[in-house]
């Protein structure tokens, strides 16, 4: 069995590093920090302001924002803003919008 671990968000986000799957074309900056990997993976990720599509969402992840704007648009262009505080769901296969309006930071989950 192992033991807990703990750490502070403030930790996590000192110790962000590039994100190597940010996709080639974006000009924003994507960083992240692991917490836990494994069929649980969670940390802290950022984005700075860009705009992209998803067409096939490779997980399910809940976020729970700490800073900034994001607008997830699905297809029928239903519009969700999310700001500090708020969670947001993607299921596995997800498309839609991401519009990063104002730097952001969340907290990610991803269940596999």
């Amino acid at each position: 069995m192992s033991k807990p671990t703990t750490t502070s968000v403030a930790e996590l986000l000192a110790a962000l590093v590039p994100d190597p799957d940010k996709p080639a074309g974006l000009t924003g900056e994507w960083g992240v920090a692991a917490f836990t990997e494994g069929t649980l993976e969670s940390g802290v990720w950022s984005a700075t302001v860009d705009v992209w599509d998803e067409d096939d969402y490779p997980v399910n992840e809940v976020i729970v924002m700490i800073r900034g704007h994001l607008r997830i648009t699905e297809p029928d262009g239903t519009a969700t803003d999310l700001r500090r505080g708020d969670m947001y769901h993607f299921p596995k296969g997800w498309a839609g919008r991401w519009e990063v309006l104002d730097d952001m930071q969340k907290i990610y989950f991803i269940i596999e």
